[in-house]
């Protein structure tokens, strides 16, 4: 018998969303101009279409874009327990692990979340 009380998958992408985005204009001071969640058995994926500031728009336009990247993922680990609580509180399992990336090329990251398996 389902969980009537569970929320949606729908509902579970909408409170990841809206938590990493406020999260990540708290902690960046600038949003994103897309973010995506997708969730597949025992992972999410967030596609995060990132806005720079203007310290990181300097430091692309001086061919430092390493720089930006290796910040970014160095911020994104530190933030990682943050992130991680959101996505557990949303799914109502554990995260067995946590991956993030950024791609200047595109200005997009990603934040991978293998959750332990359902009971």
């Amino acid at each position: 018998m389902a969980d009537e009380t569970a929320p949606s998958a729908e509902q579970v992408r909408e409170e990841i969303a809206r938590e990493i985005l406020r999260v990540h204009e708290e902690s960046y001071g600038t949003g994103a101009t897309d973010l995506t969640v997708h969730l597949s058995g025992d992972t999410v994926l967030i596609v995060i279409d990132v806005e720079l500031t203007a310290a990181e728009r300097t430091l692309i336009g001086a061919s430092q874009d390493e720089a930006v990247k290796a910040t970014r993922e160095a911020f994104q680990q530190a933030i990682g327990p943050t992130f991680i609580a959101i996505v557990e509180r949303a799914t109502g399992r554990r995260v067995r692990s946590f991956i993030s990336s950024m791609k200047v090329e595109g200005l997009y990251s990603i934040e991978f979340f293998r959750l332990e398996p359902s009971p």
